[in-house]
C-alpha cells in the first residue's frame, strides 16, 4: 500500500488548469486551510485570488499534492512534470481515459506517474475536514469536524451528493477514485485506517479492483475496529453495462460481492439513504454486539410498523422474559400491555421522571439495543416541547442503566436539525426513517457479529472453454471423492445389457444434449426392461451413447450445488433448493472458496427451504453432514484446477449419504 500521507493531508498544494482548479482554491479557503496554495495558469493572473505561476517549472517548492484541472493530453504532461519533482501525489480530473475506451492514454498517465500516487483520471478528488483540504472542483456540504465517519466513492457525482445530507452525519472525509489507474478503493481505506479520527468507512463502489487487496484492508479495519459499510452499484446487467462505460471497472456478479463482503465483515446496503443512517449509527457508538432489539413507541399501529418492516430484517424482537415484563409492569397502570414491540401508551406523556422510569425499566434487560420511535413536530409554529421531555427521559434512562439506545423518525422529516443537535448532545443518535433505521440496526449487528475468517482463494479469468459430458465429468467427480450413482455408457443396442448389469431400478439419460428434462432426455426410476424399452424408444437418439444409472431411492432433499470462477473476486460456491424447479424458487446463497464443513451447514440454514433437510412436517432429517462434505470435497477440487465450473442439480440428499445425480462440468480448453 502506498503512502499516502502527503496528498491527504498536505502541507502545501498547487492547482493546475482554470475553471476547476480555481474551485479547488475557493474549497481549501473556505475549510481554512493554511498552507501555501499555488495556481498554475499561464493565461490567468490570480485564481479566487491568489495569484497564478505561468507553469510547474515555476513553483517555489515541491507540492505534497496537485490538482490537475486540465484536458486529459494535458493531465499526461503534467503528470510527468509533478513525478519528476517529487510531488506527493496528485488528484488527475480530467476524463478521456479507459471509460472511454482511451487504454492506451490511461497507460500513458501511468507511465508519467511513475511511483507518483494519484486519484483517479475521471475523478472528483477529496475533502478532508480534518486537516481542513479540498482537492474537490465543486461545492460539497462537508462540515468541520475533528473526529467523523469517511467516505470512499467510484462516482464523483454520488459522493458530491452524499456530503449535501441533512441527517446530522459527522462527515469528516469524502475520497473519490474515479478510474482507479493508479490509486483505488483499497488504497483509500488503507489510508483512512491509518487516521485515529475516522470512526467507520462507507463505499459506494461499482467494483473492486484487487479482491486480495480488499480483503487485506477489511481484516485489517475489522481488527482495528473501524466497520465498513457498502453500497455496491451494479447489481443488474443494465448496472454492470453502466459501470463498466462509466469508470471502466469490471463488475463481478453481486453474488461473488455478497460472498466477499460477508466473509470480511462488511455490512451491506442498498440506497445512498441506509449507507448514512447506518454511517450515523456506527459513529455514534460502534456495531451491535448482537440482533435483539426492542422498540418502544406510544401508539400500537407504530408497534405493528415495527415489527412489519422488521421482517425484511435478521433482527429478532424477543418476547419479554416474565422477570423483566413483570419490572415493566410496576412502572405502567394496569391498562397497558407489555410486549415487544411495546406500545407504552401516552399515560406518562409529558412526564419526564415517570417515561425514565419505564424507560429505564425496559433497556435493562438482555437485548442488544433500545429504538424509540419519535417523530416531532418540525414546523417552528409547532411546540415540540413534550417531544423533548420524552428524548430526555430516553437519555436520562440510557445514563442510568449504561445500556445503549437510539431515537427513531418514522419520517425523516420529522426530526429536524434542532431536534437532532439537542439529541446528540444527550448522547442520542437520531435514525431518520423506520425503514433505513431498521436496516442500519441490522447493519450493524452482522459487523459486530463478524468473526474471523480465512483468505479466500484467489481467481484468474478463464480463455476458452468446453463442455464435458456428463459421464466423464462423473468420472472426475468420482475421483476426486464425490458420491456418484454407479453406472455404465452404452450405445443405443446395448442399453438393456448396461441396465441389467447395474440393476434396476434405473436412470436413463441420452448423452450429447443440453437440458436434457426439456428434451425428454432422461427418464428416472425404470423398473424393468418392458419399462426401459419404453423409454429408450421415446428418447431422442443420440450418437454420443445412454449414461445408465443406478437410481438413488435415498431421498430427503434435491439440493443445488454449484463452484465456478467468478472474477474478479473469486471462486463462487452456491447452495439451493436443487432439482428442476430451482430457477423457479431462486432459494440460493452464495460462500467464497475455500469452505469448511461448518460454513456450509450455516450457509445451508439461511435457505426458506432449510426445514427440508431437519426433518419437515415429520420427514426424516436429511444427512446434512454427508452434504457438507460433498461440498468441501467438490470445492477444494475444483480451486486452482483447469475448472471454469462445476453444477450439480441435483444432489440428493438422503437420511444417509448425499449423490450427485447431475452434473454440467465446464473446463478451459488447453489444447
Amino acid at each position: 500500500m502506498p503512502d499516502l500521507s502527503r496528498l491527504l493531508a498536505p502541507s502545501s498544494i498547487a492547482v493546475v488548469g482554470g475553471a476547476a482548479a480555481e474551485r479547488v482554491v475557493r474549497q481549501c479557503v473556505k475549510l481554512g486551510f493554511q498552507g501555501p496554495i499555488w495556481p498554475v495558469n499561464p493565461t490567468r493572473s490570480d485564481l479566487a485570488g491568489v495569484a497564478c505561476l505561468p507553469s510547474l517549472d515555476d513553483l517555489p517548492g515541491v507540492p505534497d499534492a496537485v490538482f490537475l484541472g486540465v484536458n486529459r493530453h494535458a493531465t499526461v504532461h503534467a503528470m510527468e512534470a509533478i513525478s519528476r519533482m517529487g510531488a506527493g501525489g496528485a488528484v488527475c480530473y480530467g476524463s478521456g481515459f479507459a471509460e472511454t475506451g482511451h487504454d492506451d492514454l490511461q497507460a500513458d498517465l501511468l507511465a508519467a506517474a511513475g511511483t507518483l500516487p494519484f486519484f483517479g483520471p475521471n475523478c472528483y478528488g477529496f475533502v478532508n475536514t480534518f486537516d481542513r483540504i479540498a482537492l474537490w472542483p465543486d461545492e460539497h456540504g462537508c462540515g468541520r469536524h475533528e473526529r467523523g465517519v469517511a467516505i470512499v466513492s467510484q462516482s464523483g457525482n454520488v459522493a458530491v451528493n452524499l456530503t449535501f445530507q441533512q441527517r446530522g452525519l459527522r462527515l469528516g472525509s469524502m475520497i473519490t477514485v474515479g478510474n482507479q489507474a493508479s490509486l483505488g478503493s483499497d488504497d483509500a481505506i488503507a489510508a483512512l485506517l491509518d487516521d485515529d479520527r475516522i470512526t467507520a468507512i462507507g463505499l459506494f463502489l461499482e467494483a473492486v479492483r484487487d479482491a486480495q487487496q480488499f480483503a487485506d484492508v477489511a481484516e485489517r479495519a475489522a481488527a482495528k475496529g473501524v466497520p465498513i459499510v457498502a453500497l455496491q452499484t451494479g447489481r443488474s446487467e443494465a448496472g454492470a453495462t453502466i459501470a463498466n462505460s462509466h469508470t471502466g471497472s469490471m463488475a463481478g456478479r453481486a453474488a461473488a460481492y455478497d460472498a466477499l463482503f460477508t466473509r470480511y465483515g462488511v455490512a451491506t446496503v442498498r440506497t445512498p439513504a441506509e449507507l448514512l443512517e447506518t454511517l450515523k449509527l456506527l459513529d455514534g457508538g460502534g456495531s451491535l454486539s448482537g440482533r435483539r432489539v426492542v422498540s418502544m413507541s406510544c401508539s400500537g399501529g407504530e408497534a405493528s410498523l415495527v415489527a412489519d418492516r422488521g421482517d425484511d430484517t435478521k433482527l429478532v424482537f424477543e418476547p419479554f422474559t416474565p422477570e423483566h415484563r413483570s419490572r415493566i409492569e410496576n412502572t405502567l397502570t394496569e391498562l397497558v400491555t407489555v410486549s415487544n414491540p411495546f406500545d407504552y401508551h401516552t399515560f406518562m406523556w409529558g412526564d419526564r421522571a415517570a417515561m425514565a422510569g419505564t424507560f429505564g425499566a425496559v433497556l435493562a434487560g438482555p437485548h442488544d439495543v433500545t429504538m424509540l420511535l419519535l417523530d416531532a413536530p418540525p414546523a417552528t409554529d409547532n411546540d415540540p416541547t413534550a417531544w423533548y421531555v420524552a428524548a430526555d427521559a430516553l437519555a436520562d434512562a440510557v445514563e442510568a442503566t449504561g445500556r445503549r439506545a437510539v431515537v427513531v423518525g418514522t419520517l425523516a422529516e420529522c426530526i429536524n436539525e434542532p431536534f437532532r443537535r439537542h439529541l446528540g448532545a444527550r448522547g442520542l443518535t437520531p435514525l431518520l426513517g423506520l425503514s433505513e433505521a431498521l436496516i442500519a440496526l441490522d447493519a450493524a449487528a452482522t459487523i459486530g457479529e463478524h468473526s474471523p475468517h480465512s483468505r479466500h482463494a484467489a481467481v484468474i479469468a478463464p480463455g476458452a472453454a468446453r463442455l464435458v459430458d456428463e459421464a466423464a465429468a462423473k468420472q472426475r467427480l468420482a475421483a476426486a471423492g464425490i458420491s456418484v450413482p454407479a453406472g455404465r455408457v452404452a450405445e443405443h443396442q446395448a442399453v438393456p445389457a448396461a441396465a441389467a448389469d447395474v440393476g434396476y431400478p434405473i436412470t436413463l439419460k441420452a448423452l450429447g444434449l443440453a437440458h436434457k428434462s426439456e428434451v425428454g432426455a432422461v427418464k428416472v426410476g425404470i423398473r424393468n426392461g418392458e419399462e426401459l424399452a419404453i423409454a429408450l424408444a421415446a428418447m431422442p437418439r443420440t450418437t454420443a451413447g445412454y449414461l445408465v444409472e443406478a437410481t438413488v431411492t435415498d431421498v430427503v432433499a434435491e439440493v443445488l450445488v454449484t463452484v465456478r470462477r467468478d472474477p474478479p473476486i473469486g471462486w463462487l460456491v452456491s447452495l439451493g433448493f436443487g432439482g428442476v424447479t430451482t430457477e423457479l424458487w431462486n432459494d440460493v446463497t452464495h460462500l467464497l472458496a475455500p469452505v469448511t464443513t461448518d460454513d456450509v451447514k450455516a450457509a445451508l440454514r439461511t435457505l426458506r427451504s432449510a426445514p427440508l433437510l431437519t426433518g419437515f412436517r415429520g420427514r426424516p432429517p436429511a444427512d446434512v453432514t454427508a452434504l457438507a462434505e460433498l461440498v468441501v470435497r467438490l470445492t477444494d477440487a475444483v480451486v486452482g484446477s483447469d475448472l471454469v465450473e462445476v453444477e450439480l442439480n441435483p444432489v440428493l440428499v438422503g437420511h444417509h449419504g448425499a449423490t450427485a445425480v447431475d452434473a454440467l462440468m465446464i473446463v478451459e480448453d488447453l489444447r
